[in-house]
């Protein structure tokens, strides 16, 4: 059986949560290297430095290596999961201030240099942190705007306007930079 809701599509078995939950030490370890991947792909996309991203996945893991026999049921890890992680990620932006540049050498090694995911990038880096989550866990963790609001303890419609406004923005960056609707 796989945890219900939104975790369902990273196939974190029900069964490793309710075990980590219990204690067992290798089941945590188990979580966390399911998790980490997960943790490093939302913090990189709000705190748009991979250095800091995975300072944040590494202290978010630990958070949740530590505090995870607390939680209530396996079917709630994922929205806890990804609260700690974007919590953790706004604290490092607050102690680190807004970072100025994404690192772009590293950008295009990692894109095989491909010019409309740089500029796509480029363009998510212009939103605010707020948006940036928003974005990163409507599109890459599959979230609706209510478990989006469940994460970030904002109300659905607070999700929904970020949302609105991250894409409205994106749209006219991306259409600045030619890619335009057809």
């Amino acid at each position: 059986m796989v945890a219900e809701g939104i975790w369902t599509r990273y196939v974190i078995p029900a069964s490793t949560v309710g075990r980590a939950r219990s204690g067992s030490d290798e089941d945590v370890a188990e979580l966390i290297r399911a998790s980490w991947p997960h943790a490093y792909r939302i913090a990189r996309s709000i705190v748009r430095d991979r250095w800091l991203a995975e300072d944040v996945a590494q202290e978010a893991c630990s958070a949740i290596a530590r505090a995870i026999g607390d939680l209530r049921s396996s079917a709630a890890f994922g929205v806890w999961f990804y609260r700690i992680v974007v919590r953790t990620s706004f604290e490092t932006l607050k102690r680190h201030g807004s970072v100025a540049e994404a690192d772009e050498v590293a950008v295009v090694e990692d894109l095989g240099g491909s010019v409309l995911r740089i500029d796509v990038l480029n363009a998510l880096a212009r939103l605010t942190p707020r948006q940036r989550a928003v974005v990163a866990l409507h599109y890459y963790a599959d979230m609706t705007s209510r478990e989006i609001s469940k994460v970030l303890g904002i109300p659905d419609g607070t999700v929904r306007f970020h949302l609105s406004n991250a894409r409205r923005t994106l749209e006219h960056l991306l259409t600045e930079q030619g890619y335009g609707r057809t």
